[in-house]
């Protein structure tokens, strides 16, 4: 399995939109950032992990004239991870690609509700669920706290003796919600900003140096961090980063 990411920004992007910043100003292409998604390819098929606004972008930059992924996986019903679907909907439409979007079940009534329109179409089938496989790979959907803005889901991929997970949106998890992700391969984790200043029960996001304690809990083998705002500069604060610990950049790839 590879997977490459297509965004890894947050919810507003990297430039943000009238940011006079020194990350959105200048323009060395690995800062700035789109919207989170993520392609997966496997067994000579490719799936999707989120549908972000700049679906449409994304994909003509890193993945045109590609093969046309037959599933979506969703981690939550947030506008920055869903609201390219109608585009990728379009794809397969004019295409002829059957497609599946997989999410948990209150994700995908979510999404039903928001665009009751491909729900009517035969060639899309909704699927809600909190097991599902790819392939040879077993996903589990483990509900994580989103802080201020409620719920979302980390996902972790199992196939024999290797497994990482996604979680792009979490804070404050529980204990039993972190078990979930221990002792993992990789570990790809949302931390917006470095450090973050906001006072905690409006937050929303790990911050970079949090993660630094979640890897002292779960022990992942590598560490990649996504979901990152105008506050990462990631040229210098990469070289702050400890050993196995790596921030995510639009178009890098992953092997499992």
């Amino acid at each position: 399995m590879i997977i490459k990411f297509l965004g890894t920004s947050d919810a507003q992007g990297v430039p943000r939109i009238n940011c006079n910043c020194q990350v959105c100003t200048v323009d060395d292409g690995y800062n700035w950032r789109r919207r989170p998604s993520v392609l997966i390819s496997y067994d000579n098929k490719t799936a999707l992990l989120d549908v972000s606004p700049d679906f449409k972008q994304q994909y003509i930059m890193h993945h045109n004239h590609g093969l046309i992924p037959d599933t979506v996986l969703f981690t939550h019903a947030h506008n920055d991870h869903i609201a390219g679907l109608g585009d990728y909907a379009d794809l397969c439409f004019w295409n002829k690609v059957n497609s599946r979007i997989v999410g948990s079940p209150e994700v995908i009534s979510q999404l039903v509700q928001r665009y009751p329109y491909l729900a009517n179409r035969d060639s899309i089938k909704f699927f809600g669920c909190k097991e599902f496989t790819l392939g040879e790979w077993y996903i589990q959907f483990v509900k994580v706290n989103h802080g201020h803005n409620g719920y979302s889901y980390g996902l972790v991929f199992s196939k024999k003796d290797y497994r990482w997970a996604y979680v792009s949106d979490s804070f404050n998890m529980t204990e039993e919600q972190l078990s979930y992700f221990l002792n993992l391969d990789t570990l790809i984790l949302g931390t917006s900003y470095w450090e973050e200043k906001t006072q905690k029960d409006k937050r929303s996001v790990y911050s970079v140096t949090e993660a630094f304690e979640i890897k002292e809990i779960l022990k992942p083998t590598k560490m990649v961090l996504t979901h990152l705002s105008h506050d990462i500069n990631a040229d210098i604060m990469s070289k702050q980063l400890p050993e196995n610990v790596f921030f995510a950049f639009d178009g890098m790839e992953l092997q499992f």
